[in-house]
């Protein structure tokens, strides 16, 4: 995995571009640092926002010997401290900004820490002109890079534990997927002969990198196979034509996505088709969540490229199931076939289905995690006799492709996040004023399915939408909280007491909110900082998604969901492309209203 790759040539494309000599040197310098400090085979929480030091950092860590845990920068305060009191962390690397707000809410954190600073300011700049250097600080970043030259290192070891991601699945702690060095490696040498690497390739991957997906599919695949990674900006609506510029400027042979980067590029970037007619670009791949037929054939038709879907979970790596390219398992509305990996259908009595039989999806290969993090439970549960259950029920075809055709598991798949109603309605039932809550999937045109929760408030108790979110927002991400609210009376359920999902799906398919009156502006910077966990006094005329915490493409969309709601309005897309800043949406807002 690791070896020398002094050259000029890029790794990393994007605002800040970083060369493999510049990375391996990093690598080493962070390496070195983190061994010094005895962290070798030792546990370190890492959320790191910036692309430019997360790639160096995560590889120096892996390097050392480190196991690093990755969190997603909108993980809550709350989801961190009950994070550090079960995972045995010892080391810490993370924004300095994150770590001084973690402190300020008495989060307990590792003595070990290396404090991602943000970019030198032009007053640094212009101490460097002349001469004047700033002491060197070995606990942040960049500071480290200015250490005495790095050591020769120890031999790399390909074994023990790679990194662990968290996963909602279905309960309300996540578990910490563990994958070991082994597995990884294998991953990722199938991964690149079934989408056909060579030496040239260019992959744009824009999704989160402290996510399986955009970690494997994107950093470690590139870096294993001395690629290149594309990554112009962080994926939004309002980016999607300079995405589409960066993808035919930088000669990208493919692009790796959600199915609601799909969805919202053929949307919103239809104009844009030539971009994919060049000689380097081979297909797209979609990945993390289901892809519907008509988003699939869609795409494929509108940009004249083949589109690939993928099936897996962070406990397989990524993928486990290919739909294409090959023509043989390149079915639309399937997940294709399994590559290095085994599968079987099994009945609820644990026997073998037969063709076009529904049945649980297990899988075994040598991808597979090594188990859940400190949770030997959740383990056995999941891993039984080598074989992954997977709570998906699928049904294989005659001619060997498979397919999805439900979930056994509770579990919500929104945007390529998996969602947990529990933890939502856990979450929910912690307001003083709500007596019961039931969160349940809707269907969607861009994310698949939206958890919208039906709440239940207590008797001479009031609480209104807003203030539900700003309290899930205390314990849940942002891809986390409810799209929608909806309160009632009373639930559906059957005589045992359990909720009935398909009536309360039914009901809510049913209402339609009238639309808010008030202080238009008010209501909307109220429905902003909620669902950016942000406070209203932070947003300002000109906060837009390029320099506001939290405003990316998932929350975009998340509030353009909120707003149409809120006014009971239609946004087109020409209007949702306009809303750049604050003001903007306020003035569109009420040019549609009014």
């Amino acid at each position: 995995m690791f070896q020398a790759r002094p050259s000029a040539a890029q790794f990393l494309l994007g605002p800040k571009n970083l060369s493999y000599a510049e990375l391996e040197a990093a690598i080493l310098q962070v390496a070195a640092q983190l061994l010094q400090r005895q962290l070798a085979g030792k546990r370190i929480l890492f959320m790191v926002r910036d692309d430019h030091p997360y790639v160096p950092l995560l590889l120096g860590c892996m390097r050392a010997g480190a196991v690093p845990m990755l969190l997603d920068p909108g993980t809550p305060a709350q989801q961190v401290r009950d994070i550090l009191a079960h995972s045995g962390a010892e080391g810490l690397i993370a924004d300095g900004d994150t770590i001084d707000h973690w402190q300020a809410q008495g989060i307990a954190l590792p003595a070990q820490q290396v404090r991602v600073q943000p970019a030198a300011a032009k007053g640094m700049l212009l101490n460097k002109l002349l001469g004047r250097r700033a002491p060197v600080d070995l606990d942040n970043w960049p500071g480290l890079l200015s250490g005495p030259k790095a050591p020769p290192l120890p031999p790399f070891s390909e074994d023990g534990i790679a990194y662990v991601v968290f996963t909602s699945g279905s309960t309300a702690r996540p578990k910490g997927v563990q994958m070991r060095w082994p597995a990884l490696l294998s991953h990722l040498d199938t991964i690149a002969t079934q989408y056909q690497l060579q030496d040239d390739a260019r992959l744009m991957n824009l999704m989160p990198l402290s996510h399986a997906d955009g970690l494997v599919q994107g950093l470690l695949l590139c870096y294993r196979r001395g690629l290149t990674l594309v990554r112009p900006a962080p994926f939004s609506i309002v980016a999607i034509e300079n995405i589409l510029i960066a993808l035919y400027r930088e000669r990208v042979s493919h692009l790796i996505v959600a199915p609601t980067a799909l969805a919202l590029i053929q949307q919103y970037g239809g104009h844009l088709a030539e971009n994919f007619s060049s000689d380097s670009f081979r297909f797209a791949i979609s990945c993390s969540a289901p892809l519907s037929s008509a988003v699939w054939s869609g795409f494929s038709t509108r940009f004249g490229v083949p589109v690939v879907n993928t099936y897996g979970l962070s406990e397989t790596g990524t993928c486990g199931f290919y739909a294409g390219p090959d023509a043989a398992s390149h079915k639309i509305g399937s997940i294709g076939m399994p590559r290095d990996m085994i599968a079987k259908i099994l009945r609820e009595d644990g026997s073998l289905a037969g063709d076009n039989e529904p049945g649980e999806l297990c899988v075994q290969g040598s991808n597979l995690m090594s188990g859940y993090l400190d949770d030997p439970a959740a383990t056995t549960k999941a891993l039984r006799d080598g074989w992954l259950h997977t709570g998906d029920q699928a049904s294989r075809d005659s001619d060997g492709v498979y397919w999805i055709v439900g979930r056994i598991k509770d579990l919500i798949i929104c945007g390529g996040y998996n969602l947990s109603p529990e933890a939502i309605n856990g979450v929910l039932m912690q307001h003083p004023a709500v007596l019961e809550a039931a969160t349940v999937s809707m269907p969607d045109a861009i994310w698949g399915e939206i958890p919208v929760a039906c709440v239940v408030l207590r008797p001479g108790q009031e609480s209104d939408a807003s203030q539900l979110l700003a309290h899930c927002g205390q314990y849940l991400g942002t891809h986390e909280l409810p799209k929608k609210i909806h309160f009632s009376s009373q639930l559906p359920r059957t005589p045992s007491g359990k909720v009935i999902t398909a009536q309360l799906q039914h009901a809510l398919a049913q209402d339609k909110a009238g639309p808010a009156t008030g202080d238009f502006q008010e209501q909307i910077y109220m429905l902003a900082a909620q669902l950016f966990n942000l406070q209203p006094g932070q947003l300002k005329a000109d906060s837009g998604p390029a320099n506001t915490p939290g405003w990316d493409s998932l929350a975009h969309i998340n509030f353009v969901i909120g707003l149409e709601t809120m006014f009971d309005i239609q946004l087109k897309p020409s209007d949702v492309v306009r809303m750049e800043s604050m003001d903007a949406t306020v003035q569109l807002i009420k040019r549609l209203v009014h």
